[in-house]
């Protein structure tokens, strides 16, 4: 499609080539969040690496890789207080030139405590960065590309971790401390290109359009769409982000609308945004993420290099299997593909638990391949869903608070799931992987009671659906029942008939 000359372009780019630009952005972001995750998975094993840091035992080694996450903490901390006022792209490129000064910080370390500065450093970027991307995504991508999209930034994640793998792999071969020095410096590439896209990207109408910024917001959702404002496309879509405003008008903007009803369940989708983002930590993902090759080593009995060969295959399979939720993520839904990823999950762990306690060769093999099957089960229902999830949920005016809030659960978990991991294998060994087949069993009847179905929706019927409902589980069952019948739920009816205005008053009476 050509550009429209009386519409503004971005580099020259709008429409749906603008579109891809900003999916690549997001993209970048989570490369960076699977680089940072995996290259630190083949150092856990590396002799240079452990003599210059003096061989810390697997508690302190646990502490050195998860006290990453609590500098993502700081950061999503930070960007849930101050986020909202700054915008989503503007963020986004603060956390990556944090993560740069963190990242030169590990670099230059000769000794634990320079290290693990820099690793929390690294950390307050990238808690920045992952509370910010996923909703600059959703706000400009229509309803029907926006699963697709998040999963797309999903395949980069783990093209991250692949990236980082084999890295790691290919500098084991050196024999001075660039061994484990390049890779972690290797990220600053990434983070470098994701400033240079925030600078020329637009930003979220939605934001701009809820900050008082309509004429602004009108001009980018113009430029997203390539068409006028008078078009049917564009003049439909912001009427109903001017609706979902006018809907949430009588909350404050400020902490208290994350934890009260304002007749929008605001706290149940807060609630709902934490919980999607804190199992998806209890399912044991981390553990192969950050500790593959160490568990290979001394849970299946593998040397270093069989460790750091068969780790590296996983991400390789990993990435292959991210690219199924591209096709099905929007048209199987949300709650199917939770349900699913976590069955086959909890099963890949009980097995691996069964496997590594008889022991042997066969059964270490056995092992392996559970493990790769679990990460597929995880790409498939998990990965996609749990970073789309969140920022549908949860109304506009909360969308960055509970949103950073979220990611803040999600890295307080990671912490602790990282932190546990190399001492929980030393001492209970194979009775870890029966703990998370529990927890991926628990998190089935979570998902099936409590999440609403959103797949298809647009982010403002999602707030509809909400308004004046009488139940969580009542939004649950009526999300279902229009998902199997091919509705959306709440305004969508009206809007079919072009009946916006009767929807809009209809919602703020029921405020009222």
């Amino acid at each position: 499609m050509e550009p429209n000359p009386t519409i503004k372009s971005y580099v020259g780019l709008t429409g749906t080539p603008l579109l891809y630009a900003i999916t690549c952005a997001c993209s970048l972001g989570f490369l960076l969040f699977g680089y940072d995750n995996g290259v630190f998975s083949g150092l856990t094993t590396d002799p240079l690496f452990l003599s210059e840091f003096s061989y810390p035992n697997s508690t302190l080694l646990g502490f050195i890789v998860a006290v990453y996450e609590l500098g993502c903490l700081l950061g999503a901390l930070g960007c849930a207080c101050w986020g909202e006022h700054f915008g989503r792209k503007t963020i986004c490129a603060w956390g990556s030139a944090v993560l740069i000064a963190g990242t030169i910080i590990q670099t230059a370390s000769f000794g634990r405590t320079e290290l693990i500065v820099g690793r929390i450093v690294t950390g307050v970027g990238m808690g920045l960065i992952t509370s910010v991307v996923p909703i600059w995504q959703s706000e400009t991508t229509p309803a029907k590309l926006r699963g697709r999209m998040i999963a797309v930034q999903l395949s980069m994640l783990i093209v991250g971790i692949v990236v980082a793998y084999w890295i790691d792999y290919g500098m084991s071969l050196k024999e001075s401390s660039i061994q484990w020095r390049f890779p972690i410096a290797f990220q600053v590439v990434f983070a470098f290109a994701l400033i240079a896209f925030c600078i020329v990207l637009p930003e979220s109408p939605r934001w701009l359009a809820s900050h008082g910024r309509s004429n602004e917001a009108l001009s980018v959702l113009c430029s997203l769409r390539n068409a006028p404002p008078c078009s049917p496309l564009v003049s439909t879509e912001f009427n109903e982000i001017q609706s979902a405003i006018a809907l949430e008008s009588s909350e404050s903007g400020t902490w208290k609308d994350v934890f009260t009803d304002g007749g929008i369940m605001g706290w149940q989708r807060t609630a709902i945004a934490c919980g999607v983002q804190t199992m998806q930590e209890f399912t044991g993902t981390n553990i192969i993420t950050y500790y593959a090759p160490y568990v290979m080593q001394n849970s299946v009995g593998l040397d270093r290099h069989q460790s750091l060969l068969l780790s590296g295959g996983l991400q390789l399979f990993f990435l292959v299997m991210s690219f199924i939720p591209w096709v099905i993520l929007d048209k199987v839904g949300r709650r199917r593909l939770f349900v699913f990823g976590s069955w086959g999950m909890g099963s890949c762990m009980l097995i691996s638990g069964i496997l590594i306690k008889v022991g042997g060769r066969s059964n270490g093999i056995g092992a392996v391949v559970m493990l790769y099957l679990f990460q597929g089960f995880f790409t498939i229902g998990w990965m996609s869903n749990m970073w789309c999830y969140p920022s549908e949920i949860l109304p506009l005016r909360n969308r960055q608070r509970g949103g950073a809030l979220s990611v803040v659960f999600q890295w307080l978990t990671t912490f602790l799931v990282v932190e546990i991991t190399p001492p929980a294998l030393s001492n209970i060994g194979w009775r870890t992987y029966i703990i998370f087949a529990v927890f991926n069993w628990v998190s089935i009847a979570i998902a099936w009671w409590w999440f609403p179905e959103t797949a298809g929706r647009t982010l403002e019927s999602i707030d509809f659906m909400f308004a004046g409902a009488k139940s969580l589980r009542e939004v649950v069952k009526q999300s279902v029942v229009r998902a199997d019948s091919g509705l959306e739920a709440g305004a969508p009816r009206a809007y079919e008939k072009g009946e916006v205005e009767v929807t809009e008053k209809a919602a703020i009476e029921q405020l009222e």
